[in-house]
């Protein structure tokens, strides 16, 4: 098993933010990515490509090519999480569908040539999705129909992008809408897949069955803790990218889980701060020497 994480505070939803804050530049990611790698001790970073189509100011050729010597001298690896705010692989839109299509190529094809890349993460669906499972009025039936139409969209995407981009590298991640949609056409497709066990727990799936449902396919897992909050109006809600220590899964069941049969693929932890990062993975070290001692 290969142990990673994500840049947490250069890592955001959508990384509008990013454009506001005066004192990054196009080297912030890579000095992340160096202090992650040697304070911390993981094995892999996921790199935001999501920086490439919403502020690629911060993410330029000059920025590749550091990432790229980090990695020649230090042996770290890396994952890339692709764009998910924007583009839509699932998109009616024809304009969007396209640029979707041909910005996933382009930012495989341009990582591809610098650096070696474990995995390319992808998610199929996103806005419009969203909107129509809001839309109650319409129905069970006709939001069903216009589902299908989304992932059908989602396929033809994937099929395009599979003529480009290395087959073995690009895993399906399911979203917070749900798994079964994107894991039954990563089946059907023959790819792997980045089950993330936060999302499962958000739209109230059960981790242990939806794990040994498609473990012959999982190649990585996103880590997180999803933690009970109270709201300003006074309801509980579940919120993710938490310390993996504090989530409402237990941290050492979730392991046994995730880890078993000699899991060889990347668990990558995904939260927003330092801290949290470097608590998560203090946790998962403590949890691997337990097992060793055993």
């Amino acid at each position: 098993m290969k142990l990673g994480v994500n840049t947490v505070e250069l890592f955001s939803g959508d990384h509008l933010v990013l454009n506001v804050l005066a004192d990054l530049d196009d080297l912030s990611l890579v000095e992340q990515v160096q202090r992650l790698h040697g304070e911390l001790g993981v094995d892999l970073v996921e790199l935001p490509a999501n920086m490439l189509v919403i502020c690629p100011q911060l993410f330029t050729e000059r920025t590749i090519k550091a990432l790229a010597d980090y990695q020649a001298r230090s042996g770290v690896g890396y994952t890339v999480h692709l764009p998910f705010r924007g583009l839509d692989l699932s998109s009616l839109a024809q304009p969007i569908w396209e640029a979707s299509v041909e910005s996933y190529r382009e930012i495989i094809h341009r990582l591809e040539e610098e650096l070696k890349v474990e995995h390319y993460v992808l998610h199929l669906t996103e806005a419009l999705l969203k909107q129509v499972e809001a839309k109650a009025h319409w129905g069970t039936e006709l939001q069903g129909k216009l589902v299908e139409a989304l992932y059908a969209r989602a396929k033809k995407g994937l099929e395009l992008l599979l003529e480009t981009a290395p087959r073995e590298k690009l895993l399906v991640e399911n979203i917070k809408n749900g798994y079964q949609k994107p894991f039954a056409l990563a089946r059907e497709l023959e790819l792997g897949i980045c089950c993330d066990v936060g999302h499962l727990l958000l739209e109230g799936a059960d981790p242990r069955r939806v794990v040994e449902d498609y473990r012959e396919l999982i190649r990585e897992f996103h880590f997180h803790g999803v933690v009970e909050r109270t709201q300003k109006d006074g309801r509980a809600a579940l919120q993710d990218h938490q310390a993996v220590g504090r989530s409402v899964f237990p941290v050492d069941e979730a392991l046994d889980l995730l880890l078993a049969d000699d899991f060889s693929g990347v668990l990558m932890i995904e939260v927003g701060t330092w801290t949290a990062a470097a608590e998560s993975v203090q946790a998962v070290k403590e949890y691997l020497a337990r097992k060793h001692s055993e």
